[in-house]
């Protein structure tokens, strides 16, 4: 080989070389990747991590990237993939517990140390606590916002009283972490705040509340198996989230499906089971919010049904898949689709969530859920589970603890003849069980409670204040 020939196969190389880099630098601009990490939305500065779980972090830099995660006394290191993808496992951390909820937890940082070649980039994420982290998703009774009037929505000193530096907020997508202030608290959302307030109280831990709801949508565009499609409510602002460390999920939704009934339970089976597989955190809990009373007081027919009783009998039986609560709101309806008081909603949620995985099993964790019922002669026995402390008949104003109204009668149970025929009918309490009858009915088959649109009047609690669920005992999926 000749010296120009030589030289023309290094100029050669050399600009081989300077074209493949510079391909590849416009590549990852075209990704957006840089050399500094780019981490999945939940990793902000003022973020909760969830504790006593292996903890993934993650997110993107430079293909081939060293990468080393520094938090607390865990040092974990890995390589960018060839889309620059990174993730880690920290190992299960601890919250530290808290004295009162004014108390301002110390926060800690993490760094990512990104490093490829000579270069070398670090970033910090500040102020971050161990907790509890819980999801708020669903549709626009879980998206409103405390802003909104006081007046009906929630006790008058909410805000002015709302100074916990340990309670933080995301809403998904976007979103940063925000440390609640009365000035900040306006943002949050509201069964997500008094969920969070209460399980704070109790707990003495932080708690970071992650928002993902979307007013109006339907459960089919939050759900990502098959035999549904993945929707896109799903891939905007769940599939984001997917992965970082939680305890569990709130859900609120079903007014956009309410005319399906219970063909809604297949659906709402579909998303647990999907979120929980595209987590890979095993089965935590899911909560839901069983539907209201809704709309303007009626004279119904005793028979019952249609959409909303019947979707609240499907929120009903999804109770038999493993690790689901319900919070009762029947109580709480309102003419509106957007019944005022989220107080009672998320307090109740927070009453399940204290009882079933913070240990305090001395609290009532829900109102009585029909068990199974017993035909004796001319009536109908009547079990229930959460109903040990008895039942009572009581009305509910405000968010005021319900009253018991033991001279006033239930005008929303009904009890179905041998025939087929529905009639209105009388209710004797004994204990913590019902014995239902009606004159007009010498052989009884079924009972329905509350299994309208919105029932009025007085209703059935347990003595520990909470309302008892709506059900029918001629659907054969109802026993959990």
């Amino acid at each position: 080989m000749t010296r120009q020939t030589l030289h023309y196969a290094i100029a050669l190389t050399v600009l081989l070389c300077v074209t493949v880099t510079a391909l590849g630098a416009e590549q990852n601009a075209e990704q957006g990747l840089t050399l500094e990490a780019q981490c999945a939305g939940p990793f902000g500065d003022n973020a909760v991590l969830q504790q006593g779980i292996p903890l993934p972090v993650w997110g993107t830099s430079l293909p081939g990237a060293r990468v080393t995660v520094a938090f607390d006394t865990q040092t974990k290191t890995t390589t960018a993939d060839k889309n620059g993808a990174w993730r880690v496992v920290l190992a299960p951390l601890t919250a530290i517990s808290m004295k009162s909820v004014h108390e301002t937890p110390k926060g800690k940082r993490m760094s990512i140390v990104t490093e490829l070649g000579d270069k070398k980039a670090t970033k910090t994420i500040a102020n971050l606590v161990v907790g509890e982290v819980w999801i708020g998703a669903g549709q626009s009774n879980m998206a409103g916002s405390l802003r909104t009037n006081r007046t009906r929505h929630h006790p008058s000193d909410t805000l002015e009283k709302a100074r916990y530096p340990g309670l933080r907020h995301l809403i998904s997508p976007g979103g940063q972490w925000v440390v609640c202030t009365p000035e900040t608290a306006v943002q949050f959302k509201k069964v997500c705040f008094f969920f969070a307030r209460r399980l704070q109280r109790d707990a003495l831990v932080p708690v970071g509340m992650i928002s993902a709801a979307a007013g109006g949508s339907r459960i089919e565009t939050w759900l990502n198996q098959k035999p549904y499609e993945c929707g896109g409510n799903y891939t905007n602002r769940i599939a984001p989230l997917a992965g970082y460390g939680i305890r569990g999920v709130l859900w609120y939704q079903g007014e956009s499906n309410a005319k399906e009934g219970l063909q809604y339970l297949p659906k709402l089976k579909s998303l647990i089971l999907g979120w929980r597989k595209a987590w890979g955190q095993g089965d935590f809990p899911v909560y839901f919010v069983q539907l209201p009373g809704y709309g303007a007081p009626e004279d119904p027919n005793p028979a019952g049904g249609g959409g909303w009783p019947e979707i609240r009998q499907a929120q009903f039986e999804a109770l038999a898949v493993k690790n689901t609560a319900m919070a009762i709101t029947i109580d709480i309806g309102d003419r509106s689709v957007h019944p005022p008081n989220k107080y009672d909603t998320g307090v109740r949620l927070a009453r399940l969530a204290l009882n079933r995985e913070y240990g305090f099993k001395d609290l009532a964790a829900s109102g009585p859920l029909y068990r199974s019922h017993k035909i004796e002669g001319d009536a109908i026995r009547i079990q229930f589970d959460y109903a040990k402390s008895g039942l009572m008949l009581a009305e509910k104003e405000g968010f005021l603890p319900p009253k018991p109204t033991p001279d006033k009668s239930l005008n929303c149970l009904a009890i179905q003849a041998k025939d087929g025929t529905w009639h209105w009918s009388q209710v004797k309490i004994e204990g913590s069980q019902l014995v239902v009858s009606s004159k007009d009915v010498k052989d009884p088959i079924a009972v329905r409670y509350a299994y309208v649109r919105r029932p009025m009047g007085c209703l059935l609690y347990n003595k520990d204040g909470l309302p008892a669920a709506p059900f029918t005992t001629t659907t054969s999926d109802a026993k959990r």
